[in-house]
């Protein structure tokens, strides 16, 4: 399989870290990862999250084809990306497939870390 779990966390005090995420836990809002150095898993709670980058791993014309709609996400310290996501407001989190995959293949965004939201016009 060609996704190994490794992933760039952002924090929204700006720091960086790379861990491997083991689990996604949308409904208590915490993420589940391991680091290089140590094989004890860690809970990261989405409250200190900005979003979960997805380094690519394969290459750009093997990418899966996102679905829903182009929009722009501004994070609370200013931060635009944009790309395409099927986005749900109630949810406290969603992916987002980037314009530019030639870095990461999604990004799993935080809503509670967002400043706004906007859908753009195709």
């Amino acid at each position: 399989m060609h996704d190994d779990g490794k992933v760039i966390l952002r924090y929204r005090d700006g720091s960086t870290e790379r861990a491997v995420v083991a689990v996604i836990d949308a409904v208590n809002e915490m993420l589940n990862v391991t680091h290089d150095h140590d094989s004890e898993s860690q809970q990261v709670p989405f409250s200190a999250l900005k979003a979960v980058f997805f380094p690519r791993t394969v290459p750009e014309e093997q990418l899966e084809e996102p679905s829903g709609s182009l929009i722009a996400v501004e994070f609370a310290d200013g931060e635009v990306i944009r790309g395409t996501a099927s986005y749900n407001p109630s949810a406290s989190g969603f992916f987002l497939f980037p314009l530019d995959r030639s870095k990461n293949e999604r990004i799993f965004v935080v809503r509670s870390a967002i400043a706004s939201i906007e859908v753009e016009k195709l």
